[in-house]
């Protein structure tokens, strides 16, 4: 008998071991299928930009739209659009395309057209839109005595007016973002993203429209940090990125908020000298956490940080800079205004993140990427000649349209 106690009590302690051993490996192979899709997302996106450009002759811009309407968010989009919007016809999202880009009668959720953004009815993301979405009267009325909205949509923070801002596209989530899956809550909140566009390597009023006047500082905004693929406001072609495509970041990941303290899915809020020193924005972190006294910059709703509108193609929510290496922790300048600072890249990927370059490929770039001297000033600075300064690494050098680098030790 107690020979057989043993026996079965070393079986037991074989299959564990077994088990013990074979965890790591299933996690492993885990990730790997998440990275991969994630990856395969990336390139449906790059191939919609390259689509968009054989359209329009045209890069998408980073923020834009159909108008301003001083005010009234609910009459236009206030050009504040994301390049996602822009290039949604093109990531086989003709469903979601047809509500944003025509006018939209309150109270039409489009069930039978969701069906096919969603794939089958009996999906929890499916069943979610359904049972979540909320709508407000639209500020028109046609001739039917019917409230709508304008084609192309209210402005993104308005996401609990209109569906199509809350719904978002399983093609722009990442499956290894925890939070990849909508909140199961009945909250009208916007949807997130995974993937943001490169707005280059500058903090200096980065994510403001060049020659936009700012009353906040009796300027217009400084058109010479404008170093990306992306620009507020303008549109590039792909003629106009001299160092070539496959030299040229033109998106990259970014972990959403998770209603925690991490570095990598929210922003430090006012955080003095960034564009002199962005170095300060590492010293908000400790352990990968802000410190208890940094304030975190939240989205419109309150709800979210980075990634959590994909509409709004503010760089805080919808873009990135390269200029601290991934993973590294988010920080904006000024209290009122969203739209400068450094805004890191990042992912649950382990050891760095996925980028797309203009060609189209996608890349998995490492933390330990070079990024120079992050305690130098940035490129709104000059020097005798009267030429922007550039105090670049690799990781600099990669994210803006002019600076060429050979250096690839840093890919995987």
């Amino acid at each position: 008998m107690i020979t057989k106690r043993l026996g079965c009590l070393a079986l037991v302690v074989c299959v564990g071991f077994v088990i013990a051993l074979m965890l790591p490996a299933v996690e492993a192979a885990r990730e790997s299928a998440r990275r991969m899709s994630c990856s395969n997302h990336f390139k449906n996106i790059g191939l919609a930009i390259h689509n968009y450009h054989a359209a329009y002759k045209l890069i998408p811009p980073g923020c834009g739209g159909t108008g301003l309407t001083p005010g009234h968010d609910d009459w236009s989009n206030q050009r504040r659009l994301s390049a996602l919007v822009a290039i949604t016809p093109f990531v086989e999202a003709s469903p979601m395309w047809s509500m944003i880009s025509n006018p939209f009668v309150t109270g039409q959720i489009p069930k039978p057209e969701l069906q096919k953004q969603w794939g089958m009815k009996g999906s929890p993301d499916y069943r979610y839109s359904l049972n979540s979405l909320t709508t407000i009267d639209g500020p028109f009325r046609n001739a039917n005595n019917e409230y709508f909205f304008p084609s192309m949509g209210p402005a993104p923070w308005r996401a609990a007016s209109y569906p199509a801002w809350q719904i978002g596209m399983p093609t722009y989530r990442c499956p290894a973002d925890k939070l990849a899956q909508p909140f199961a809550q009945p909250s009208a909140r916007a949807a997130a993203s995974n993937y943001v566009v490169s707005y280059g390597d500058a903090v200096h009023e980065v994510g403001y429209e060049p020659g936009l006047p700012l009353a906040f500082r009796d300027q217009v905004a400084d058109a010479t940090t404008q170093r990306g693929a992306f620009i507020a406001g303008k549109q590039l072609r792909f003629r106009d990125i001299t160092d070539g495509l496959s030299e040229t970041i033109f998106m990259g990941e970014v972990v959403t908020y998770d209603g925690t303290r991490r570095a990598e899915g929210a922003i430090a809020q006012n955080i003095p000298g960034l564009r002199d020193d962005p170095s300060l924005c590492l010293a908000t972190v400790k352990g990968g956490i802000y410190k208890s006294g940094i304030k975190l910059r939240m989205s419109p709703d309150g709800k979210s940080s980075r990634g959590g509108n994909w509409a709004d193609g503010a760089i805080s929510w919808s873009g990135f800079n390269t200029i601290l290496p991934p993973n590294s922790p988010s920080c904006d300048t000024v209290v009122d205004f969203r739209l400068e600072g450094v805004f890191s890249a990042s992912s649950n990927h382990r050891g760095g993140c996925h980028v797309l370059m203009g060609d189209g490929a996608v890349v998995f770039i490492t933390n330990d990427v070079d990024v120079g001297d992050p305690s130098r000033p940035t490129v709104y600075a000059k020097d005798a000649t009267g030429e922007t300064v550039s105090h670049a690494g690799v990781w600099r050098a990669m994210g803006t349209i002019d600076t060429a680098t050979t250096d690839q030790s840093f890919i995987e």
